[in-house]
């Protein structure tokens, strides 16, 4: 019984083959891990706009964040600026001008305002089969110094409310109701406002910069960090 040998050449294209099948097949696993990255749109105002692109693992960021705006600002463009590019979840963040713009007279209809505009950005969002995700806001910094205490009590005398803890009181208020609503509708929620606590109820120093609203460079890599550990 004689066996035929196969010539050279097709056994070389035989191994040819099988070297190619192999490298294929080790770099499909490669592909379908880089394949399932979620698309997470955030939306907001100047914090969230110079959030820029931060890494979140899993996640590819794209950022529509626009300074000055308000919640009204947000619900107008939800539509071009999330519904349209059908991500897969989005951060929405941001009621801080609502609240800082407002007079006392006017603040009750601006909390009002911005809740409408969450539970709408929500709703469309949800409508879409989009999963949002909320975020509360920042406070404004008072540092703990003897200084602040002194004119604290000073204007304390003089009947005098601090316009930095008026507002924090306002941005508080808001963040406490987002909690709630978070809550009863089984939504995902940032909660930059304890993450970025100095603990004495107002957020650290160093995470603002020198006009004492816009975050630092180290108030984002915080935010970073913590925006990673919640997204897991």
């Amino acid at each position: 019984m004689f066996c035929t040998v196969p010539p050279p050449r097709v056994v070389f294209s035989a191994l040819l083959c099988l070297f190619f099948s192999l490298v294929c097949t080790a770099q499909a696993p490669m592909n379908a891990t880089a394949s399932v990255d979620k698309h997470l749109v955030i939306i907001g105002a100047s914090y969230a706009a110079e959030w820029e692109n931060p890494k979140l693992p899993g996640y590819t960021v794209t950022n529509k964040g626009i300074g000055g705006q308000e919640s009204s600002d947000l619900r107008a463009r939800f539509e071009r600026d999330v519904i349209e590019l059908k991500p897969d979840t989005v951060m929405i963040w941001g009621h801080y001008n609502d609240v800082v713009r407002a007079q006392p007279q006017t603040m009750a209809a601006a909390r009002k305002k911005a809740q409408d505009n969450y539970r709408a950005m929500v709703e469309q969002a949800r409508a879409a089969g989009i999963v949002p995700i909320l975020v509360t806001e920042l406070t404004i910094p008072v540092p703990d110094t003897i200084k602040e205490k002194l004119l604290g009590l000073v204007a304390g005398v003089l009947g005098k409310n601090d316009y930095r803890a008026q507002k924090n009181t306002e941005i508080k208020a808001l963040n406490v109701w987002l909690r709630d609503y978070a809550k009863a509708q089984k939504i995902q929620l940032v909660d930059l406002e304890t993450a970025l606590d100095s603990g004495n109820g107002t957020r650290k120093v160093e995470y603002t910069r020198s006009d004492n609203s816009h975050v630092s460079p180290a108030g984002y890599d915080a935010i970073t960090k913590y925006v990673v550990s919640q997204l897991g």
